[in-house]
């Protein structure tokens, strides 16, 4: 095990430049703050694991990517950021670097991470550190808070849709829905943020009022429209002159010519009984037709046949009378 330590003490003071002149200003110190972070390191990779600490080090980026939060750390937050840095490596390892490596400010990040659940913790980094979305993750912290973090712990890869498509109102409008409701609305809150600001805080305000609602008469429009826009500013702006009845059921569809429009439940009674009725003409058509000709023709040959051999029988017994005589 002192071997092993010792390799990797001596490859982590190879790596990262360490030499026993005085550091002349604060980023030649970084180097010798460093080795605290990489001691954390090892005791992540256990009793075991300082070949694979090594390895990480010298051939996975992991010098360049331990050097980057590090110097961020201490510009940022002095000795204080680099323990909770060190702290964070040593329970998680090269997640929390690539996490802390994602954040554009790492002190708001690190606060955020302490006040979650330990539970959560892992999951939050792995999320961090997951390339373009952790950045985008990263950075939504930055700017919306905690809440941001919370709720894509909440709503796993739904979350980042409701920051970009809502900002500030996308975290509490989704702290409100089932993880269900919030992949339904989601799928349209890209649509809905581009709309004008007044459009999109009118839908803003029925989401967070009428949640199930909402989500039902987004559901259903889905299903019946496979590949059609909702949240256009045309549809919307039938959706915001008419929420009492969407809230209750009516449904938007398109004309002829593209434009939405609103029908309420007796039209849907109405479609659906014309489309029975098309339906039933189709199957008397096609099927009940022939059949009812067919029957028909059966029975006129069995008329024609049982009369045929009622008048025989009755000429025979008029003939034999006949002859008794």
């Amino acid at each position: 095990m002192r071997r092993i330590a010792l390799r990797f003490i001596v490859c982590l003071a190879i790596c990262l430049g360490i030499t026993v002149f005085p550091a002349q200003n604060a980023e030649a110190s970084v180097p010798a703050v460093a080795a605290s972070v990489g001691k954390a390191l090892l005791k992540y990779f256990g009793k075991q694991g300082g070949e694979e600490a090594t390895e990480y080090l010298s051939r996975k980026g992991g010098k360049e990517l331990m050097e980057r939060v590090v110097t961020t750390a201490t510009r940022q937050g002095g000795d204080e950021a680099v323990d909770q840095v060190a702290k964070l490596t040593g329970k998680y390892g090269p997640d929390a670097l690539a996490a802390l490596d994602n954040a554009p400010s790492l002190m708001p990040l690190i606060r955020t991470l302490d006040e979650l659940p330990p539970a959560q913790v892992k999951m939050a980094l792995t999320r961090l550190a997951a390339g373009k979305s952790g950045r985008e993750l990263a950075e939504a912290v930055a700017v919306h808070g905690g809440a941001a973090l919370r709720m894509e712990l909440q709503h796993p890869g739904v979350g980042l849709f409701f920051v970009r498509g809502f900002g500030d109102e996308g975290v509490e409008l989704a702290s409100k829905m089932t993880t269900d409701q919030a992949i339904v609305v989601a799928r349209h809150a890209d649509a809905i943020g581009k709309l004008p600001a007044a459009q999109k805080a009118g839908l803003v305000g029925m989401l967070k009022g009428n949640t199930e609602q909402m989500v039902g008469f987004v559901g259903r429009f889905v299903e019946a429209n496979p590949g059609k826009t909702l949240f256009t500013v045309a549809a919307t702006t039938v959706i915001l002159a008419e929420p009492d009845r969407i809230l209750g059921g009516d449904e938007i569809v398109f004309d002829a010519e593209g434009n939405p429009v609103l029908i309420s439940k007796s039209g849907f009674a109405d479609r659906a009984m014309e489309a029975g009725g098309k339906v039933a003409s189709h199957v008397s058509t096609n099927y009940l037709r022939p059949v009812y000709l067919t029957v028909m023709a059966f029975l006129g040959v069995f008329v024609v046949i049982w009369g045929s051999l009622k008048y025989w029988a009755f000429r025979k017994m008029k003939a034999l009378a006949k002859i008794a005589k």
